[in-house]
This record gives structure tokens, C-alpha cells and sequence, in this order.
């Protein structure tokens, strides 16, 4: 039997997709607090308030309160604060102990062993167990009897799940190696026969659910059995559901909101005398994706010259007004160590369209095929139209509602080209990279390249982090080499927390984290 590395998760862990902002309350099992401590003057001087009630405004309405049901990321932020999964993300991009105090793992990373934390209790006062562990792992990878297919896709590769309780462990077998499988592990974690989780949603988080009115509010309240040093600060927190941004910025220039996440940067000026404005990295790859099948963009010089006719800068002040970075591939700075910041790309219209004529390109006309529900996309195309005008290429902005986007482009693969952005639930690389393997279901721009599924592969059993760092960097150079696509920017983010607030985290993942927050 391979040789097992057992490691605790005390042990500060880099994996990757990492957005370093904020991080705030106690001790090790809890850093991004640790963090605010340190350097929170409200906390030094000893203002921190026990206590309170804040308002969070959300633009998306909910839809299943099941954690592995939940299908927008806008529900996932808020029952976010309900649950715990065996390791938690931390803000710094590290894993830390939840409801497993430690792991194991074997050299091949196909075996996962799981040591259960004791004295832990969900919201309806019943004790966690092995056997609430094994059922959850089961459920999410669609290995209960009744179960039809994964209800958490990534969890699929998982072939058998079992519980130890007198030695207080659950062992996961995989189908085939993945070194990313820890990084599922945040997967909420419930407990067994309780039927009425897409309505009434039972965890060990550290709050409660209370109320959810369709279009209106989610509430929720302070757990006080939270099996932490402590319980959260707050008392309640309510989420309010409106429209959209523009709808609430009265509400916001009054106040009545305490927390509005993803505003744009045009919006803080109106609101700066009451809020502070925290700005992150999203956890999306926004990109001009190119039908790798389709004429022109099965040819690798046509894909270049519309790489290099691409001011990338110039896009993000027009329609993020400056608040993201330049891409070169498909990974983005959140990711951190996996994220190859050494290369670079040359903007030249002029080589871009001697290029095209060489290659036998003249009069283009090509379509982009974009969801017209984002905005964001929308407005992304266009401009990128008025720029392919200056090398000659007509390109036409064709808006279909998301259903169209997701069955024609995604799994039709019937476009010319389109804007998307990639996000992903998870912080693995292999989940972000995915999408130009060319067996994988999600490579949705025909992108094929030998050397490119060689390193893919090799990556999902490599164990020795620095190993898989280089591999992934690799595989990005390949990308950029190949121009697979125009990788175009990671759109950055802008948070408003009312300035009587302390303690916002921020996260790779779409979360809105109630635990921290405080009242100065």
C-alpha cells in the first residue's frame, strides 16, 4: 500500500486561488479574525460590540436552500453562514480544521481519510456523528440508493464512502487520482434523515435560519452553540432581496442597508460619506472564447491576430471603469501561486490585421453569441466589436437568453464565438483548466492540444505542491502560445459596509460571511 502523509489541518495549507483582503476574529482555528485583530484599532482598544442586528442587500432571488440543490451563486453566499464542511477556506488562502480535525491522504491521492470532530452539535440540538458525515459525502456524490446521478458534480470521481465509529473516521475511495479533492471538502455537511433542507436548512454553522418570504428576505440568528472559541458577534442578520444596484442606491445614500456587495466603482462617490468601500478579485476569468472548430478560429494565426488586436486595458476602463486586471490565460491573480503572472502580450492592430491578410483572412464577418441577462458581457462584446473594426473584421453581437446561451454555446457548441466569464465553486486549478482539456465535457471552444492534456493529467495525481505549480504555469503558457482563446480580465469587485461595521472578509468563493462581522 502506498505510503499514507498524514497532515493536520492546524498546519496552514496553500492550495490555490487565493484573494487576500480582509481577515478578522480569534485564534488558529479561525485566522481571518486573528488577522483583524491585529491590526483592528476598534478591537485593540477593546470597542468591539457583542451583539446587534445588519442588513445585507442582495440583488438575485433565492432559489433551493439545499446546499448541494443550490444552483445560483447568489443563494450559495447567504446559506453560506448555515453550514461547515470537514475544512474551511481561509480568507489568506489556507485550509483550517472545521468538522474534521485532520486528515490523511494516500501517495496517490485516490484515498482520503477524515478524522471527525467530537462535541459538535447542529441547529436542532442533535450531535454530530460519523454516520452524518458518511450520509452528506454519500448524497452530494450520488452514491445513496436512490440517487440518480452526483448532485455535486466534482464529487462524481468519488467511488465509495464509509465510517469508522468507533475510531471516529470516514475514509473516501476515488475512482481515479485527484489531488484537488480536499479543496471539495468545504462541501456543507448535514445531517441524515432530515428531509427539509431546500426549505428549512439545518447545519452547524454559526447562525440559524429563521425566515425566507419569496422576493422579500432571508433571515437568520446567532447560533449560541457554535462549537468555536465563540458564537458569531451578531445577533441576526437579514438578507434583503431588491431588484437590482441602481434600485437600492436611495436605500444606500440613506443608509438602510448595512452591507451591498459587488457595486461598481462609479457608485462610490455617491456613497463615501457613510460606507467603506472594500475592493476584491472576483473568482471569474472573463474571455472572448473562440470556437477552435469554427472557420477562422480553427486556425492558430487567426486566433493570434485577434489576440494581439485586443487593447485588454482600455475594455476594463470602459465597462468595469478600471476595476479588474489584464488576463493572458486562463487563470487569474486570486489564484496565487498557480497563477503564471510572467507572461505578458503585445497590442498591435496594425501586425494583427498584416497578419490576417497574409493568412488569406480578408472582409471577415464573424458573430459573438453573448447572454444578454449580463450586462457586464454585453457591453464587453460591443466594445470588442468597435475594435475588431480597425483590422478589418466585421463582428456582429448576437444577445440570446441564458437558457439559449447554456444549450447552444455550452453544450451545443454551435457559435461562432462568445463573452463568459469562468468561475468556479471550488479553489482547484484543475476545476479552472478544465475547460481546454480536450476529453472534459466543459471544454465548451473545441480547444484541443496533446501537450496540454499530458500536463492536465499529470497534475490530477501530483501531490508535491511546488511540482503542480510548475505544471499548471505550463499549461497557461500553453494556452497564451496556442492563443486557445482571448483571455480578457478578472473583473474586480466593490463591497459597501456602513462604516459603523468592523470584521467584512472577503473570500475566492461567491460567500457573504456573517461570522466575522461586528459593531465597532
Amino acid at each position: 500500500m502506498a505510503k499514507r502523509k498524514t497532515i493536520m489541518l492546524s498546519i496552514l495549507i496553500i492550495i490555490s486561488l487565493v484573494l487576500i483582503i480582509t481577515a478578522c476574529g480569534k485564534k488558529d482555528e479561525d485566522k481571518a479574525a486573528e488577522n483583524a485583530e491585529a491590526s483592528d484599532p476598534a478591537i485593540n482598544n477593546n470597542e468591539l460590540q457583542q451583539g446587534g442586528s445588519v442588513i445585507v442587500g442582495i440583488t438575485q432571488e433565492l432559489d433551493s436552500l439545499d446546499p448541494y440543490l443550490a444552483a445560483a451563486a447568489g443563494t450559495k453566499e447567504v446559506i453560506y453562514n448555515f453550514f461547515d464542511g470537514l475544512v474551511k477556506l481561509m480568507p489568506d488562502g489556507t485550509f483550517e480544521p472545521a468538522l474534521a480535525e485532520s486528515y490523511e491522504f494516500s501517495d496517490d491521492a485516490t484515498e482520503f481519510t477524515f478524522k471527525i470532530r467530537t462535541g459538535v452539535k447542529f441547529h436542532n440540538g442533535k450531535d454530530l456523528t460519523v454516520d452524518d458525515v458518511v450520509y452528506s459525502l454519500q448524497r452530494a456524490a450520488g452514491l445513496l440508493p436512490d440517487s440518480k446521478a452526483a448532485l455535486i458534480p466534482q464529487l462524481a470521481i468519488v467511488d465509495s464512502v464509509s465510517g469508522d465509529t468507533e475510531a471516529g473516521s470516514v475514509t473516501v475511495k476515488l475512482k481515479e487520482s485527484d489531488a484537488d479533492f480536499i479543496t471539495y471538502m468545504t462541501l456543507a455537511i448535514i445531517p441524515r434523515d432530515y428531509t427539509e433542507q431546500a426549505q428549512k436548512p439545518i447545519g452547524t454553522g454559526p447562525f440559524v435560519f429563521t425566515e425566507y418570504k419569496t422576493q422579500q428576505h432571508l433571515k437568520m440568528k446567532q447560533n449560541p452553540d457554535y462549537w468555536r472559541d465563540r458564537p458569531a458577534y451578531l445577533d441576526e442578520v437579514t438578507f434583503m432581496i431588491v431588484s437590482d444596484a441602481d434600485a437600492a442606491i436611495m436605500d444606500l445614500q440613506e443608509g438602510n442597508f448595512d452591507i451591498f456587495p459587488y457595486l461598481t466603482m462609479d457608485k462610490a462617490e455617491l456613497l463615501k460619506d457613510k460606507y467603506d468601500f472594500i475592493a476584491a478579485d472576483s473568482n471569474m476569468v472573463q474571455i472572448w472564447g473562440l470556437n477552435n472548430q469554427r472557420v477562422p478560429f480553427d486556425d492558430p494565426v487567426a486566433r493570434k491576430a485577434f489576440n494581439m488586436a485586443i487593447d485588454k486595458q482600455m475594455l476594463i476602463d470602459a465597462v468595469t471603469f478600471g476595476e479588474g486586471s489584464v488576463l493572458e490565460s486562463g487563470m487569474a491573480p486570486p489564484m496565487q501561486d498557480y497563477y503564471n503572472a510572467d507572461l505578458t502580450s503585445r497590442y498591435n492592430p496594425e501586425e494583427a490585421k498584416k497578419m490576417l491578410e497574409e493568412a488569406g483572412y480578408q472582409d471577415l464577418k464573424i458573430e459573438i453569441t453573448v447572454p444578454g441577462d449580463y450586462v457586464i458581457h454585453v457591453q464587453t462584446a460591443e466594445v470588442l466589436a468597435e475594435q475588431l473594426k480597425q483590422i478589418g473584421v466585421t463582428a456582429e453581437v448576437k444577445t440570446v437568453d441564458w437558457g439559449t446561451w447554456l444549450s447552444d454555446v455550452y453544450m451545443g457548441r454551435n457559435y461562432d464565438s462568445t463573452v463568459i466569464a469562468l468561475t468556479f465553486d471550488y479553489v482547484a486549478p484543475a476545476t479552472v483548466l478544465r475547460h481546454y482539456y480536450s476529453k472534459s465535457d466543459n471544454n465548451f471552444i473545441n480547444f484541443a492540444n496533446a501537450e496540454f492534456d499530458e500536463l492536465y493529467e499529470t497534475a490530477l495525481s501530483e501531490t508535491d505542491h511546488a511540482k503542480r505549480v510548475e505544471l499548471y504555469h505550463q499549461m497557461q503558457k500553453i494556452l497564451q502560445d496556442d492563443a486557445a482563446s482571448v483571455f480578457l480580465q478578472n473583473p474586480g469587485t466593490q463591497t459597501a459596509v456602513i462604516k459603523t461595521l468592523g470584521g467584512y472578509t472577503t473570500y475566492p468563493q461567491y460567500v457573504q460571511d456573517m461570522y466575522t462581522v461586528y459593531y465597532k
